[in-house]
């Protein structure tokens, strides 16, 4: 674990968070990754991972065709030509995969960071701005529970015997 305390601390709250928590909070939260991946690439490829993401948490295509979406998603990344491009299109990828696994949400904070801290330096104001809108915004979600009325894929909803 990083000796960032934000990241710990983050880390630690998120451990915490029903998965359906964070595949919501990873869908909202990536959007801005979508815009700053944009920027330097005109590839269409990392926000299709997002809305495919979602579509899975719906129930609305299985697994196996997210999965392709991901993994182009993260080639767009890699093809972006941007260190900046590369992370934000990371870190949406990695938001869209949380629907596989919760701990890929820390993959859109870790990713969404290095973006920013590529763009606009590490200790910039864009960057610590980016910590706390992250962190509230799950808190946030977590509490609100508002999404739990929706219609969601049988695997979110379970409960864990």
């Amino acid at each position: 674990m990083p000796d960032d305390p934000f990241l710990s601390g983050f880390y630690e709250y998120a451990s915490g968070c029903e998965k359906l928590t964070l595949v919501v909070w990873a869908y909202e939260y990536s959007e801005k990754y979508v815009g700053l991946f944009g920027e330097y690439s005109d590839d269409s490829r990392v926000a299709a991972a997002r809305e495919a993401s979602f579509a899975w948490a719906k129930g609305l295509i299985k697994m196996p065709e997210a999965r392709r979406y991901i993994l182009a998603a993260h080639a767009a990344a890699r093809e972006s030509g941007s260190e900046t491009g590369e992370a934000a299109g990371r870190a949406v990828a990695q938001a869209a995969s949380t629907v596989h696994s919760a701990r890929h949400a820390f993959g859109l904070v870790l990713y969404g960071l290095t973006a920013l801290a590529k763009k606009y330096g590490k200790d910039s104001a864009e960057v610590m701005q980016e910590k706390d809108r992250l962190y509230r915004g799950l808190i946030k979600i977590a509490e609100e529970k508002r999404f739990k009325e929706e219609s969601w894929a049988p695997f979110l909803v379970r409960k864990p015997k």
